[in-house]
């Protein structure tokens, strides 16, 4: 088939920021191969395909509309290591008219925004950990906040700022974490509880107006040394030279029976209704030592490249990567489709 007459899918993705700290940039330097496992899918689906990696979005919906394409798919995380613009560059392509893959500018935005989301979570039943928002050092904390606490960014994701020493266990700890925390991330830390017990990570997948659940992965903390605490930091989920990364691995799917298997299913689809979500996520669950659910946090868009959770969700359940890109496209046209109905 001649390429030029073959359907076009424009892949877009962010540059890594130049305001972007050495550490973090590892992540961001993530998305190219996302982009290069979602070109390597389109080539086998018979798509002909280009590449748009973003420094700015003065001139978005122009290229876009000039690349012919028909439909985009949508890796970018935000822009200049500013991960709000996430939503803004998903509600430009939105104004651009062309199907786009990932989830809706909205639902974006929200779950970026870690304590809105938990009071969401929370008007619908869902448990989540008590916490505190805190934009500057605290005299006390609130009533019936307890010690441990885990620390982290109210406003980004990756693991970004959960580092080795995000849990403290007492007051002079937090004071000691706080200040470092609040100057990297102006928008403020959420510290809440610690839930200790088991991790699980659920992917979930699209099809216009039906999600399908995926074989959930559980955390194997069991590598770690006896004094570490139980978290994915950042060096666990990125470093992969480093102990934490090693001592961490996702086991999928999880070993866990199918009762429980139901549990985290039905919450998992829960979280992604209730936050308007309408393309491919992932939700992290804490199971306390009681057995209760506790969410932990709902990633929209998580990471597709070949070597996360999503991917190895997939093949725990069978389905071939080209087949997810490939429904992904089917889910970005349905909604297209349905936002041009009268």
């Amino acid at each position: 088939m001649n390429p030029e007459n073959e359907p076009l899918v424009l892949i877009v993705s962010n540059k890594p920021g130049k305001a972007t700290g050495q550490l973090e940039l590892i992540s961001e330097a993530g998305v190219s191969a996302e982009a290069a496992a979602v070109k390597d899918a389109l080539l086998q689906l018979g798509y002909h395909t280009a590449e748009l990696l973003l420094s700015d979005a003065d001139n978005l919906i122009t290229d876009i509309r000039q690349s012919g394409a028909e439909t985009v798919f949508n890796l970018c995380e935000g822009l200049n290591g500013d991960s709000e613009m996430e939503m803004h560059v998903a509600s430009l392509l939105r104004l651009a008219g062309t199907p786009f893959t990932g989830n809706n500018p909205l639902t974006l935005g929200i779950a970026r925004n870690k304590p809105l989301t938990k009071r969401i979570l929370r008007s619908l039943g869902i448990a989540v950990p008590d916490d505190i928002f805190l934009t500057r050092l605290p005299e006390k904390l609130p009533d019936g906040l307890h010690f441990p606490l885990i620390c982290k960014p109210a406003c980004e994701d990756a693991s970004l700022g959960i580092l080795s020493d995000a849990v403290v266990h007492s007051f002079p700890e937090l004071q000691k974490l706080l200040p470092r925390l609040l100057e990297k991330y102006p928008d403020g830390v959420l510290a809440e509880e610690y839930v200790e017990g088991r991790e699980f990570n659920v992917a979930l997948l699209a099809d216009g107006d039906e999600f399908y659940v995926l074989p959930p992965s559980e955390i194997d903390f069991s590598r770690l040394p006896a004094h570490a605490e139980h978290i994915v930091s950042y060096e666990a989920k990125w470093l992969e030279e480093t102990p934490a990364y090693q001592a961490t691995p996702a086991v999928c799917p999880a070993p866990i029976s199918e009762a429980l298997a139901e549990r985290l299913k039905t919450v998992a689809l829960a979280v992604s209704r209730g936050m308007g979500g309408n393309s491919y996520g992932r939700i992290d669950i804490r199971l306390n030592r009681d057995e209760k659910i506790f969410v932990l946090e709902y990633n929209p868009n998580p990471d597709i490249s070949p070597d996360a959770g999503f991917a190895k969700a997939l093949a725990a359940a069978g389905i071939p990567y080209a087949d997810f890109v490939k429904m992904t496209l089917r889910e970005a046209a349905k909604r297209r489709a349905k936002e041009l109905k009268p």
